[in-house]
């Protein structure tokens, strides 16, 4: 596969997540650092997944899956160990207009959930595009503990004077020289 590295802007998109296991459990802990516009179908949920639910406020529907669930859906993710319903999904939004993840069947996908850093407004995604997701994660932590603690004040920064000074040259310099500084001073 050939996944496009892509930051998606999911504000008023709807997310279907079909299933109520670890694994999909998991894939909604990440959604919810950038949405809580989040429905989950299963007809079961485990015990953690229920007080996400309940802490977030999220839709859950105790039911087996239905086509009637996808109507004004934008994105779909399929975590169920049953990999014929996640065939039938499959056939069944094919034709849609609806971004697709399915958790065993990489050739469904129309996106993965790549391993991600997100602290405050910076995010780092790691991807091996399917290859060797545990390194992915590996490789995650190690880039995790690089960042500094106050990367989100030294962002701020950069962005108001992004917003104050003229588009430009001058401005991109400017702003590329104070990123290469910021760096330094952390890699020491």
């Amino acid at each position: 596969m050939n996944y496009l590295p892509i930051f998606l802007n999911i504000k008023n998109k709807k997310t279907l997540v079909v299933g109520g296991g670890e694994v999909a459990h998991r894939k909604v802990l990440s959604l919810l650092e950038f949405t809580n516009d989040i429905v989950i179908v299963s007809s079961q949920i485990n015990f953690e997944f229920k007080n996400t639910i309940d802490k977030y406020n999220l839709s859950y529907l105790q039911d087996n899956y239905n086509s009637k669930y996808l109507e004004k859906i934008d994105i779909l993710i399929v975590a169920v160990d049953d990999l014929q319903l996640q065939k039938d999904i499959y056939k069944e939004t094919k034709d849609k207009k609806i971004m697709c993840n399915f958790s065993d069947f990489e050739e469904y996908c129309d996106f993965i959930l790549p391993s991600y850093i997100k602290k405050d407004n910076l995010v780092v995604c790691v991807s091996t595009m399917g290859s060797a997701p545990a390194f992915a994660k590996e490789f995650k932590k190690y880039i995790e503990k690089l960042i500094p603690n106050d990367i989100d004040s030294f962002l701020k920064q950069m962005k108001d004077l992004r917003t104050s000074l003229p588009k430009g040259k001058k401005r991109m310099d400017l702003l590329r020289q104070k990123a290469q500084k910021y760096i330094q001073n952390f890699k020491q």
